[in-house]
């Protein structure tokens, strides 16, 4: 009997010992055919690669030879449209360690007469996520596929099996240990692969704090997402895409990053990194200049109220998706204006978001008196004393707190909720002037919509008949407004004389038309723009603008005044300069009441 027991067990041992042989043997066959498998795919998909740069750089040869570019006066331009393709003109730096592996690969692309020279990395480097993700593809499909042949296996051997109450024992206990390191491995791949695909997407969204150090960007630099439209088609077959992107790169080469994507709506999108926040009106001006003047070509009869730009200036770190619809909201506000062509809306988190997306009607908050006027003092640089105060408006949100007109009034849905605006800031002006008697004029910042609007101009004829007070209220009108619609204007500068009241010219940039503004006597001042303003003393083109503008001033008795000045010296160069007085910060902020505050 212990015989047969021996027997029967020795049997058992051999025949497990013949199982995990064979297993053994059909793995090693499994994991060379698939090491096979794998090779040859991965030398076809590097052939693909291949042939994927070599179709690169023909096309961007047969660029350059259409837009007639020459590789020398023209590197630049070449260089980013190389850039843009994957190559490059010289060779990159790479340190020493690494130079055998990575070192850029070199061809030569011709297409008819242009014969180009381009470096590029190894396509194992360029596309090295997709080799990452395919080949962990195949070897997960591959770690599948052997499990449920295992699985398989498992159950053919189940059926054949001598001696279950022995052999089976260690059979499954071989399995359970098998079993259990494929699983372990399975998931440590799994972990190992998405560790490996966090930095990448880090640095495609921009929130990873050491690639925005890396690249040197500043907290007082923004960026610029502007949509495009345009009224009047361009050819079908023109590539909108690569012409603006080639206009762009070209005219902003100062910006580290210019980028130009056609929609599939028909329209463009255009993205403008590292731009100072002092300079962000500059660029946004700059880019629908570039954008007419790249239209013109293809459109010689495009005028520039038929392409509208919506823009929004953000920082690093903001929600795209909020940025978009923040810059589609402000293209249908410069869509559904005759004279603006350019609306910018900051990002702001949490204001912006909750007013872009809120059904509320702010014009209640008017209708309702629910804000407040402030009064920014402009100070005489003579004698120290206040000139006057302009009038600025904070509405009360239920959960935003104060919120500034420029903050509000792109939201007002209809023309007759700016109106009433406008309406409500007279009546309260008139209000504090009879309540608060002061010498001082105040300045009031009309929307340009009612500037043009005959039935706003017959209202206030009629609420100012009889107010004693109304030649102590000036009205701000920008100069593009001024002097593009100078016939539209006459009804309401006749209006505004014939009350006793004035004018100022606001946002005053440029000198060439102001000794035209001698035959409009409502006129009583200029106020320089912002842009001219900030940073004068370091900017010499900044300061014979200002000259030039103070200069053909005093030839019509015009005075000129500064705003949002900031620092001691800029006010000492408004001062040099020959500026009558100036506003902003540096004196004080928004006062709630009048005051005989004065500057020191």
């Amino acid at each position: 009997m212990n015989n047969t027991l021996a027997i029967s067990t020795n049997s058992v041992t051999a025949m497990v010992t013949q199982f995990n042989n064979a297993q053994v043997q059909m793995l090693s066959i499994y994991v060379i055919a698939f090491m096979l498998l794998l090779t040859v795919f991965n030398l076809l998909l590097g052939e693909i690669l291949h042939q994927k740069v070599h179709l690169e750089g023909s096309q961007l040869a047969k660029q350059v030879y259409n837009l007639k570019l020459e590789q020398t006066a023209d590197r630049e331009i070449i260089a980013a449209l190389a850039d843009d393709h994957g190559f490059m003109l010289e060779p990159g730096s790479m340190p020493f360690h690494f130079s055998a592996f990575m070192a850029e690969d070199s061809e030569i692309f011709n297409y008819k007469t242009v014969s180009l020279k381009l470096y590029h990395w190894p396509f194992w480097v360029v596309e090295s996520h997709l080799f990452i993700l395919l080949n962990l593809v195949m070897i997960g499909a591959a770690i599948w596929g052997y499990r449920w042949w295992r699985v398989l296996f498992r159950r053919h051997d189940s059926a054949d099996e001598v001696s279950p109450q022995i052999g089976n024992t260690q059979f499954t206990s071989a399995k359970s240990t098998q079993q259990t390191t494929v699983k372990v491995s399975h998931h440590d791949m799994a972990v190992g692969s998405t560790k490996a695909l966090i930095p990448k997407q880090q640095a495609t969204t921009g929130e990873n704090p050491a690639i925005t150090g890396m690249y040197g960007i500043q907290s007082n630099h923004q960026h610029l997402f502007a949509l495009l439209y345009c009224a009047q088609p361009f050819p079908d077959n023109v590539d909108l895409e690569r012409h603006f992107k080639l206009i762009m790169v070209k005219g902003f080469k100062e910006l580290s990053r210019v980028s130009v994507k056609l929609l599939s709506s028909g329209g463009l999108a255009i993205t403008l990194e590292n731009i100072p926040q002092a300079e962000i009106d500059t660029y946004t001006k700059r880019l629908h200049q570039t954008i007419y003047q790249a239209s013109l070509p293809y459109r010689g009869d495009l005028s520039r109220k038929e392409i509208k730009i919506g823009v929004c200036n953000y920082r690093d770190g903001a929600d795209q998706t909020i940025v978009y619809q923040l810059t589609k909201s402000a293209l249908t506000l410069a869509k559904q204006s005759a004279w603006q062509h350019i609306h910018r809306v900051p990002f702001n988190y949490t204001r912006s978001t909750v007013l872009a997306n809120s059904f509320e009607n702010l014009a209640d908050y008017i209708g309702k008196k629910k804000f407040m006027l402030f009064f920014q003092p402009l100070f005489e640089f003579a004698s120290g004393d206040i000139l006057q105060h302009e009038a600025l408006i904070r509405v009360r949100h239920k959960s935003l707190g104060m919120l500034s007109a420029k903050q509000f009034i792109p939201q007002l849905k209809s023309d007759d909720a700016i109106t009433l605006l406008d309406k409500t800031v007279l009546d309260q002006v008139i209000k504090l002037l009879k309540s608060e008697p002061s010498p001082l004029t105040v300045s009031i910042n009309l929307h340009a919509l009612n500037w043009f609007d005959d039935d706003y101009w017959h209202w206030f004829g009629k609420r100012m008949g009889n107010i004693k007070a109304a030649n102590k209220l000036q009205f701000e009108i920008s100069e593009v407004d001024f002097y593009q619609h100078l016939q539209l204007l006459k009804f309401a500068f006749s209006r505004i004389e014939l009350v006793g009241s004035s004018v100022l010219i606001d946002n005053v940039s440029s000198s060439s038309k102001v000794t035209l503004l001698d035959k409009y006597k409502v006129i009583k001042g200029l106020k320089l723009s912002y842009d001219l303003i900030h940073n004068i003393d370091k900017n010499i083109t900044q300061q014979k603008q200002v000259r030039q503008i103070v200069t053909k001033a005093e030839r019509v008795n015009l005075p000129v005044y500064g705003v949002g000045v900031e620092t001691q010296q800029e006010l000492n160069m408004l001062k040099k300069l020959g500026v009558v007085g100036a506003q902003g910060f540096y004196f004080t902020e928004p006062l709630q009441e009048f005051t005989n505050v004065t500057v020191n």
